[in-house]
């Protein structure tokens, strides 16, 4: 496994541990079932993206970069970083939406915003079936001509980033709110209110949000949770997301042979 997939594990257990340390010190409910679901799902998946990473990262958008990718961007140059960061994360935007309004997508994602309880550990709650078409969703990078070196560290800011926005200990942030993914926008995104459905799409910043009309402040206390159930709330019902559901749904709506 390669030494960037270990710094970020150990990051990862770091922030989880100190986060349920200032939880418990600051009263705040935890749910220790949760957590331990959390905490195994993210382990799969964490396993499956390393996987993937290798594969994916190393073998593959090298090789698209290598030999489809029109021109080669230079890695030296700041400019390609700042621009890197805008194209990852208005596709990430897009990306991020389609997996709550295409119903295959929601069925692997809603593992992710099935958690009642909202931490650290609710970060690390992914589907492992996204190695199944999270990788197709990067190949903008390299077409692009993005070199393969920035990927890593850019995907592990985004990584340790996205973790910190799932947190209930700071509070808004003012004017930041506005602009970017902070934890209050993402509280938002995980809300079950009515109003707080299909909002705040956006990984590192609220731009694309504010300019798609999918922004939404947190204005009212934040219910966790998805609105429908698994089929367990157990790690195997968890890691099987949506698709139990959508697959009878499917039976279902399948017309009758009549004999």
């Amino acid at each position: 496994m390669p030494i960037s997939y270990i710094v970020l594990a150990v990051t990862g257990v770091v922030l989880v541990l100190t986060e349920l340390a200032l939880r418990r010190r600051r009263s705040l409910d935890i749910d220790l079932r949760e957590t331990a679901v959390s905490a195994t799902v993210g382990a799969l998946w964490f396993s499956a993206k390393a996987i993937g990473g290798v594969l994916g990262l190393v073998l593959v958008y090298s090789w698209v970069f290598d030999r489809i990718a029109p021109w080669h961007l230079d890695a030296g140059n700041p400019l390609v970083w700042v621009a890197y960061w805008v194209v990852g994360d208005f596709a990430y935007y897009w990306v991020h939406r389609a997996e709550h309004e295409v119903p295959l997508l929601w069925a692997s994602h809603v593992v992710h915003h099935s958690a009642e309880d909202f931490g650290f550990t609710t970060a690390i709650r992914m589907p492992p079936t996204e190695i199944l078409y999270k990788p197709l969703t990067g190949l903008w990078a390299p077409l692009l001509g993005f070199p393969p070196q920035i990927y890593a560290p850019m995907a592990a800011w985004g990584l340790i980033s996205g973790q910190l926005q799932h947190t209930r200990l700071v509070g808004s942030l003012g004017v930041l709110d506005r602009w970017l993914t902070t934890p209050s926008n993402h509280r938002v995104h995980h809300g079950s209110n009515p109003r707080y459905l299909d909002k705040n799409f956006g990984g590192q910043s609220m731009i694309w949000d504010r300019i798609f009309g999918t922004y939404e402040p947190e204005s009212e206390e934040v219910r966790y949770g998805a609105t429908e159930s698994l089929s367990g709330r157990g790690v195997w019902g968890t890691v099987l997301g949506g698709y139990p559901r959508l697959l009878a749904s499917r039976r279902s709506a399948s017309p009758q042979v009549l004999v």
